[in-house]
């Protein structure tokens, strides 16, 4: 193989391939990522046999068509430092050159031939989604998910497809996040009650899709969901395992205390009443009253602290304590700017916290008797 290429363009590739490609693996030769070269068509593959990556080059000039193996993360750091905006790459078996006007690097590598071959997206029936709201799905859900989970397939986030409209959602057992919006179902995509995507699997996806406004289509079939963004595809192994019948979660009792809070102000006297907290004493007391609420929080090392918030509120005080790390965790994805509709329904309710655009968030309250934790 003897290749022309951009530096830039096999860079971003290339780091993008990283987040797959293993620092250590059983099988070496998945260490390195393949580049397949044909007249008009360049294409770079990385897998760990869970999650496969497959992208297109462009601002490639092939002179001899052929594949290579490279080791990712050494080419990676040559292409950083390297000055020139065009180098070349010649391959002969297990051995990888690469040029610059006054730079040469010499990689050896395995055989092509013994690297797993990661399929194109070629399902007929997939849902399409905006990139947007794909990428919306991803933020605001992912970071509620546990993978340490053993009784549930809670290591991702789950995607429920129907005709007209997607559901991600991710729980670890004392938060749960929802995003729903609006998919189209293209041919007779039918993937059933739901799936798991691992969480690996998912941050690549956040990664690949970056500033793309290519729609995703989304195809599940044989134990594995196919992801199409533009010119890259993502090949990825479901997760295993039951997740919960998320809609039981959301509190059934009537009548609750709604609120319009603003996201930055919210978040900031969170994190003001956070500093006083510690891991023996991981909890935050919001009180409703009269015109405000009130953060109080204790540390067994800090002392205490005690915050206001103004709000539009005139009912009876009602308190509920809440983990101030889940309360963050779903703030930070949100616009400052933004509003959000938070019900309370006492101490011993999950508070539900909802946006005009489709998001809810679960939030498990903690022991109301117990002390500051």
């Amino acid at each position: 193989m003897k290749i022309t290429f951009e530096r830039e363009k096999l860079l971003q590739a290339l780091q993008t391939a990283a987040a797959v490609v293993p620092t250590r693996s059983p099988k070496p030769v998945l260490e390195n990522a393949r580049l397949d070269c044909k007249e008009g068509e360049c294409v770079l593959q990385a897998t760990d046999l869970e999650v496969g990556l497959r992208c297109e080059l462009g601002g490639v000039e092939t002179e001899v068509p052929g594949e290579a193996l490279l080791p990712v993360r050494l080419v990676m750091q040559a292409l950083r430092d390297a000055r020139d905006e065009k180098l070349r790459l010649e391959s002969s078996g297990t051995t990888v050159l690469m040029l610059g006007s006054r730079s040469e690097f010499q990689f050896p590598t395995p055989d092509p031939l013994e690297y797993p071959d990661v399929a194109r997206f070629s399902a007929e029936g997939y849902h399409q989604l905006a990139s947007r709201l794909f990428r919306q799905m991803i933020v605001r859900t992912a970071f509620a998910s546990d993978p340490q989970s053993t009784r549930y397939a809670l290591g991702g986030v789950f995607f429920e497809l129907t005709e007209k409209k997607a559901f991600a959602v991710a729980t670890d057992g004392r938060r749960m996040a929802i995003q729903e919006g609006p998919a189209d179902r293209v041919g007779e995509h039918q993937p059933g009650e739901g799936v798991v995507l691992p969480l690996r699997g998912v941050q690549l996806l956040e990664r690949v899709l970056g500033d793309s406004e290519d729609p995703v289509k989304l195809a599940i079939q044989d134990g594995s969901a196919q992801v199409q963004i533009g010119s890259t595809s993502v090949t990825l192994r479901l997760l295993e395992g039951r997740f919960p019948n998320w809609r039981n979660v959301f509190p059934k009792r009537e009548n609750p205390v709604v609120l319009e809070l603003n996201v930055g102000e919210l978040l900031s006297v969170t994190r003001q009443a956070a500093v006083m907290t510690d891991e023996n004493h991981r909890s935050i007391m919001f009180t409703l009253t009269p015109g405000k609420m009130v953060l109080t929080s204790r540390g067994s090392r800090f002392g205490e602290s005690r915050i206001e918030l103004p709000i539009a509120y005139e009912g009876e005080e009602i308190s509920v304590r809440l983990d101030p790390r889940f309360v963050i965790d779903f703030l930070r994805v949100l616009n400052d700017q933004g509003t959000v509709t938070w019900k309370v329904w006492g101490p011993n309710t999950a508070v539900l916290a909802a946006t005009n655009d489709g998001y809810n968030h679960l939030v498990m309250p903690l022991d109301p008797t117990a002390a500051a934790r």
